[in-house]
């Protein structure tokens, strides 16, 4: 008959192996043989006790228990990656995404506990989803995404008109707090970006489209909401170059504010020479009006002059 050690070392075998420990089941085996479920959960009991850093057992179900490593976990998820994986969760569970998720319901239980247990740490001050009805927008342009189906979408602009767009949806971006749908509209096609709040209503069409690897690398260098489309836009990128006050240059050392960052040298003084990536002077105009006066604008130099000129109609 075997001890208890051989039948806790059992039990530590099965949760390596990913599968499900169930009392009643054991019961029939004969490690545990007309042993009580009370004896059952001491050796279950044992695991938890002993090796705390090693297991994280979930209830899947009644007498039924999961384990999945917590060094695993935690290698995942970072102190960096823990907003956005709470975000995405609570978009995924209100949205009903979760159920759907290609994972196994003892995997969603254990993400599931995992995550909620975290939220008595994080606390979010905004959010990007903005309404209820939101969530079904999502789901309506999940689907069209992953099936390449043409859409038609009624849309209030920043004017706070009506417009109607047929629409080729890439994906969906989630850039300064906001979502929004990247995709080609009208007729012609043209790339543009649409903010999902702002979206009325989505109507599927039974049409299909094939996307353009163009417009597909396009969406991978984006950096802000205000990006412009050309078919050659990688040879359209311009440079801005600005010179970096030793003041503040610690908060571009300690975070890259676009993808495109790059610190070329830091001056003798302490101060920086920094350089972006964009697709036009819009994307960054605001970003760099938040510095002045601790940067100055080296190229190009109309950018320079158009910030000084609006600057001086503001205090005007």
């Amino acid at each position: 008959m075997a001890n208890q050690t051989d039948r806790v070392m059992e039990i530590i075998k099965r949760f390596n192996n990913n599968e499900i420990v169930c009392i009643k089941q054991l019961q029939n085996e004969e490690m545990w043989y007309n042993k009580s479920e009370k004896t059952i959960r001491r050796d279950l009991d044992i695991i938890k006790k002993h090796f705390p850093d090693s297991f994280h057992l979930v209830k899947c179900s009644k007498g039924c228990y999961k384990a999945i490593t917590n060094s695993l976990f935690d290698n995942i998820v970072t102190p960096k990656t823990m907003s956005m994986l709470i975000q995405t969760f609570n978009i995924a569970n209100r949205s009903q995404n979760l159920k759907n998720l290609n994972i196994s319901k003892e995997d969603k239980i254990i993400l599931e506990s995992q995550i909620k247990s975290h939220l008595n740490i994080y606390e979010f001050k905004t959010t990007a989803i903005e309404h209820e009805n939101d969530f079904k927008k999502f789901q309506l342009l999940e689907n069209a995404i992953k099936y390449q189906k043409i859409l038609t979408i009624k849309y209030t602009n920043l004017q706070d008109t009506k417009e109607i767009f047929i629409t080729k949806p890439y994906k969906i971006l989630f850039i300064n707090g906001n979502f929004y749908l990247a995709c080609e509209i009208n007729r012609e096609f043209m790339f543009s970006l649409l903010r999902i709040s702002r979206i009325d209503n989505i109507i599927e069409s039974n049409n299909s489209f094939n996307q353009k690897s163009v417009i597909k690398d396009f969406i991978k260098e984006i950096n802000t909401p205000f990006p412009k489309f050309s078919e050659n836009f990688k040879k359209n990128l311009i440079t801005i170059k600005i010179k970096v006050n030793k003041n503040i240059a610690k908060y571009f050392k300690e975070k890259n504010f676009f993808k495109s960052q790059n610190i070329e040298k830091e001056l003798k003084n302490g101060d920086l020479i920094v350089t972006f990536k964009m697709t036009q002077s819009l994307e960054i105009k605001n970003f760099l009006k938040q510095w002045i006066p601790n940067i100055k604008i080296l190229e190009p130099t109309n950018l320079d002059k158009e910030i000084k000129e609006e600057i001086k109609l503001f205090l005007s």
